[in-house]
């Protein structure tokens, strides 16, 4: 049986409140349910963790195709999607970190894993990123250094650059120094 969207979104609001690191006794009491519905809902916690994650990427998904609608070119929707990347490390930290510890933006079903991937696609079509770039190399590559290098801090132009360099093209360097990231 599916879940409603009503009970994704309390189990996503308790976790984005109080972690990942709670009791199940903590949670049942927290949702009003008893244990019984609880394990018949969710089947386990872990379970439960796992249904939260994916309405946050789902939530995130929502949120970033608006966002990206606007984009002028390729470079900027990639680099529009490296600021959400850390906007969501400051708007949902728990889930930030439980996707980083996990490495589960590696996933190619991860909303981090497409958006990247769509956007070097594009950018390879309109001759932006280096059309040899081994895409099923690359996505990890940057996800990686987005996830891991600079964890703590807002990533800045140049580290932006750094990842970037190795796929752009000259032109698509041009379109990066025109966004406000660069």
């Amino acid at each position: 049986m599916s879940l409603s969207e009503k009970k994704k979104q309390e189990l996503f609001d308790f976790y984005s409140e109080n972690g990942f690191q709670q009791s199940t006794e903590q949670i049942v009491k927290k949702l009003n349910i008893c244990h019984k519905t609880f394990f018949n809902r969710y089947g386990n916690k872990a379970n439960s963790i796992e249904i939260a994650w994916s309405h946050w990427q789902d939530l995130c998904k929502e949120k970033w195709q608006n966002i990206l609608e606007n984009c002028n070119h390729s470079i900027e929707e990639l680099t529009m999607t490296m600021y959400q990347i850390y906007q969501s490390r400051l708007e949902a930290p728990y889930y930030y970190k439980y996707t980083r510890d996990y490495r589960k933006y590696l996933d190619n079903n991860s909303v981090f894993y497409q958006f990247i991937y769509s956007a070097l696609e594009k950018g390879k079509k309109c001759f932006h990123i280096q059309e040899n770039l081994d895409l099923e190399a690359y996505t990890p590559f940057l996800l990686n250094n987005l996830f891991l290098f600079g964890n703590e801090q807002e990533p800045s132009p140049q580290v932006m650059r750094f990842i970037l360099y190795p796929a752009l093209t000259e032109r698509g360097l041009d379109l990066f120094f025109e966004t406000p990231f660069a």
